[in-house]
C-alpha cells in the first residue's frame, strides 16, 4: 500500500512529501520496522545531512555547478531520495532559505515581544539584522542569488514572498503595528516602513560585503550602526 502523502509549500508551488518519511523523522524513539526500516531518529539525521550537504555545494560552487547526484553521493543517499522529500534542486535550495528564515524569525520574535521604548526594541532588532544578516554564510547565500536568480528565479521563493516582501522579518512589522496602535510610533505604510528599516540597517552594510569584498563589521561598528540607523528611522515616525 502506497504511503499517503503530506503537501506543503515550497516557493511558489505545492511539494508532496511521504507523510511516513516525515512521521520518522519526528519522533526519536522509533524502532526499526520490518525489514529494518530506519528509526525515524535515523531518518531526521538523514534529512538533515542530506540539507548540510546541500548548503555546502551550493555555497562552495554555486547553484548552477551543483547536482543532485553530487548532494546525494555527499550525503550518502540515493538520488531518488532527494527526489522524494524536495522535489528539485530549485526546491531544496528555497527549502535552506526557508528555514534559515524561521530560526532569523523565531529570534527576531524574541527581540520585539521582551518589552522596553521604540528606540531600545528597535536597535536590538537592528543589531540581530546585522549579526545574522553579516554572517559568512548569509552573504554567501545572497551572492549565490544574486549569481543565479535571473536564470533561476524560482531560487528568491524561500527568501521572498510572492509580492515581493521579505520572509521572516513578519514579527518586526508586526511590533511596528503595535507600536502605532499604542501611540508610539506613526507611519501610513507598516509593509513599507518595515522594508525601509531593514534596509536602512543592513542594505549599505551587506552591499559592501557582496560587491566590494569588505570585511564583516567587527561588534563595535554593528552597534554603531544599528543606533544610527534607528535613531535616522525614529526621527520621522516616533511620536514622544
Amino acid at each position: 500500500m502506497a504511503r499517503p502523502l503530506l503537501k506543503t509549500r515550497s516557493g511558489n508551488s505545492p511539494v508532496e512529501f511521504p507523510f511516513g518519511a516525515f512521521s520518522d523523522a519526528m519522533n526519536p524513539d522509533r524502532k526499526h520496522g520490518p525489514g529494518g526500516r530506519l528509526t525515524r531518529c535515523e531518518s531526521k539525521a538523514r534529512l538533515r545531512a542530506v540539507v548540510a550537504s546541500a548548503k555546502k555545494r551550493f555555497l562552495t560552487v554555486g547553484f548552477r555547478e551543483t547536482s543532485l547526484d553530487d548532494i546525494a553521493r555527499d550525503a550518502g543517499v540515493a538520488k531518488k531520495t532527494l527526489y522524494c522529500h524536495f522535489g528539485s534542486k530549485e526546491q531544496l535550495f528555497s527549502a535552506i532559505l526557508e528555514t534559515l528564515g524561521r530560526t532569523w524569525q523565531e529570534q527576531l520574535r524574541h527581540i520585539v515581544t521582551s518589552g522596553g521604548e521604540p528606540v531600545d526594541v528597535l536597535e536590538r532588532a537592528a543589531l540581530h539584522l546585522l549579526d545574522i544578516g553579516t554572517r559568512d554564510e548569509m552573504t554567501q547565500l545572497y551572492w549565490v542569488l544574486l549569481v543565479e536568480t535571473r536564470r533561476f528565479p524560482a531560487l528568491s521563493a524561500g527568501l521572498y514572498q510572492e509580492r515581493g516582501r521579505l520572509i521572516g522579518i513578519e514579527p518586526l512589522e508586526g511590533y511596528l503595528r503595535a507600536a502605532i496602535e499604542n501611540g508610539e510610533l506613526e507611519f501610513d505604510d507598516v509593509e513599507l516602513a518595515t522594508e525601509q528599516f531593514v534596509y536602512l540597517v543592513l542594505g549599505g552594510v551587506r552591499a559592501r560585503m557582496l560587491l566590494m569584498g569588505t570585511r564583516r563589521p567587527s561588534a563595535a561598528r554593528r552597534q554603531t550602526i544599528a543606533k544610527q540607523a534607528v535613531r535616522i528611522f525614529t526621527a520621522g515616525c516616533l511620536t514622544r
